[in-house]
């Protein structure tokens, strides 16, 4: 399936730019000659497989090295660490996802070739990506919303990428300055940024945000300022796109999602959406208990209003922390400050930010004394955390009583639920 298109897009544009990165571009041409030459790595659940971990044109010769050849690809956020699936992968894997999501529990999500395609078309149509001349990636092509906008959409739709491993303005202009109607997808911490910095989007033919909640503020400043509509995408890592609003004109409601997207369909259990589309993976690596994801069908940690076709988010049931769109894990972060600080009784969870393009602040509720609760504690806490991992928040809570509940993967459980002392 992968190689007529591939080589149809040899065809018409092997010569052409595919990629623009720092240090250059590379051709269609050229990136086939670096993923050819890419050498392939082993593992006991994958087997011969390539690993897509770093900057976009490592993720993307990875990408099309495992396309080419039949072979698995595993996408890994350039700071994080490979997993090792925990179950013999079926062999129609084309991508092993590796990611947090709404769940809040890191593992892998299984794909074919065809789901992946089915996605990436369906964005390439609903968005109308054959009428802009090139997709600017600044954000990470390892996450499902920028690998799906940007470099798959080189690889199976000749969309040409431009990467930039930063968004900030500086390079932003630069890269908007090389291209006529770009297509520059962002999430909203990424909007807000370049709206405070006056960033110049003249260049900008469509403009989409997704990764976290939208608001109607946010969404009025790219209006005012660059007369542009900025869409709302709605998806999750395990079905892809979900819907999205095409209109032009301003929406009304924070939580509208637009409408399903085509082939898309939809229905709610207890308020969570259920989703249906032949872009939904195979399933996950390990499953919890009462989840959904496997023939097709997902449901999802989020609930919503459905009316027709008609989609609007109300909330995440979900134990996933959303910082700026950068989904972590509390039973990730909570291990971390144990083996940092000794401390047994650590419970980590979001709260809703004061920035609602941060969406969520990290908190940490721990089993230590106020006189304990120190500076130097925090320090040594934090010592091998993440940026975004780091809490902004911390509790004390009862050191004496454990948590029957300890262990839990949502990283609530291992502590006492008696809050004695906010400590911000």
């Amino acid at each position: 399936m992968f190689a007529d298109r591939w080589k149809q897009i040899l065809s018409l544009r092997g010569d052409e730019t595919a990629l623009w990165h720092p240090g250059g571009a590379l051709s269609y041409h050229a990136l086939e000659a670096a993923a050819r030459a890419l050498p392939v790595q082993s593992c006991g659940r994958l087997g011969r497989y390539y690993l897509a971990q770093g900057d976009g044109p490592e993720v993307t010769i990875a990408l099309l090295a495992g396309f080419l050849t039949g072979k698995p690809v595993q996408v890994v956020e350039k700071d994080r660490t490979r997993r090792v699936p925990a179950c013999c992968v079926p062999r129609n894997v084309a991508l092993v996802k590796q990611t947090v999501g709404s769940s809040g529990v890191r593992r892998c999500q299984f794909f074919t070739f065809a789901q992946v395609a089915a996605d990436v078309d369906r964005l390439h149509v609903a968005l109308g990506l054959g009428q802009c001349g090139a997709a600017l990636a600044p954000l990470s092509v390892a996450h499902s919303f920028g690998l799906t906008t940007t470099v798959l959409q080189t690889l199976l739709n000749g969309l040409p990428t431009h990467w930039l491993p930063t968004p900030f303005p500086c390079g932003m202009t630069e890269a908007l300055g090389m291209h006529e109607d770009a297509f520059l997808p962002g999430v909203p911490a990424m909007w807000k940024a370049w709206m405070i910095s006056g960033l110049d989007l003249g260049r900008v033919k469509l403009a989409v945000s997704a990764g976290s909640p939208l608001t109607l503020e946010l969404e009025g400043k790219v209006r005012d300022s660059s007369q542009l509509k900025l869409h709302n995408l709605y998806g999750t890592s395990e079905t892809g796109a979900i819907s999205y609003d095409a209109t032009e004109a301003p929406r009304t409601e924070a939580g509208d999602l637009g409408t399903l997207l085509p082939g898309v369909n939809a229905t709610t259990e207890q308020g969570r959406l259920l989703v249906e589309s032949d872009a939904v993976g195979l399933g996950y690596d390990t499953v919890q208990p009462g989840e959904l994801f496997h023939h097709g069908r997902h449901r999802t940690w989020d609930c919503v209003k459905l009316k027709g076709g008609a989609l609007s988010y109300v909330g995440c049931d979900g134990a996933g922390i959303n910082v700026a769109s950068r989904k972590l894990s509390p039973t990730v972060i909570a291990e971390k400050i144990r083996q940092a600080t000794g401390v047994r009784h650590v419970r980590i969870h979001g709260h809703t930010s004061r920035d609602p393009e941060r969406v969520q602040d990290v908190v940490a509720c721990i089993g230590v004394t106020p006189e304990q609760l120190t500076c130097e504690f925090k320090s040594k806490a934090c010592a091998t955390l993440a940026p975004w991992e780091v809490p902004r928040h911390w509790r004390i809570e009862n050191p004496g009583r454990v948590n029957p509940d300890a262990g839990r993967a949502d990283g609530m459980g291992d502590v006492g639920t008696q809050m004695a002392l906010p400590v911000s």
